[in-house]
């Protein structure tokens, strides 16, 4: 079942990136505003960016195929011991997009994502910062939904939000899920 699943999952991507089907590639920029969490974490969450850059695949009128390379901020802020201390987790992104056009200006989006974790801090008001990557697993999935609008033919704002579906935690027994929600700016180069 797994296997079958791969193999077209696998021929789904190859059909996408046929430049037989593609009408036009543009690569692009993009950055913005995340509001994070983490699912097994009681506290606010962690307002960071994310940026990167895309490669925006035309397939035909209405669908498109955008995956992008982003480094992303998440994590929690929490308390212990009664201060506020905040888990900053790093990760650059890799998300799978496909994008469907119902107009010319308006796409919804969806796909999954992989991330690599760059770096784990679990940082406190008095400066005291502590190196937690070995708490947190190397990598994680996700899957993203959004929507976008194109402001014009190089301008255009998203909102998106990924739902992890791996534990990033190792050692605890408490599922812990990075919820990340995004608003951002792309430029489209050409």
């Amino acid at each position: 079942m797994k296997t079958t699943i791969t193999i077209q999952l696998i021929a789904g991507i190859s059909f996408l990136f046929n430049p037989v089907n593609a009408q036009e590639t543009i690569v692009g920029i993009k950055g913005g505003l995340n509001s994070t969490f983490l699912t097994g974490y009681v506290g606010n969450n962690r307002v960071s960016g994310h940026a990167g850059f895309f490669l925006h695949n035309t397939i035909n009128n209405r669908w498109c195929f955008q995956p992008e390379l982003l480094y992303s901020g998440e994590g929690q802020r929490y308390f212990s011991d009664g201060e506020e201390r905040t888990l900053a987790l790093d990760y650059l992104q890799v998300p799978l997009m496909i994008q469907y056009f119902p107009m010319r200006q308006l796409y919804f989006e969806f796909g999954p994502q992989v991330g690599i974790l760059v770096s784990a801090q679990d940082k406190g008001m008095d400066g005291l910062n502590i190196n937690a990557k070995n708490d947190f697993s190397a990598a994680q999935a996700g899957l993203n939904l959004g929507v976008g609008i194109k402001a014009t033919n190089s301008i255009g704002f998203y909102g998106r939000y990924c739902f992890g579906l791996t534990d990033v935690s190792k050692f605890d027994n408490i599922v812990d899920h990075s919820q990340v929600g995004q608003i951002g700016l792309s430029v489209r180069l050409r």
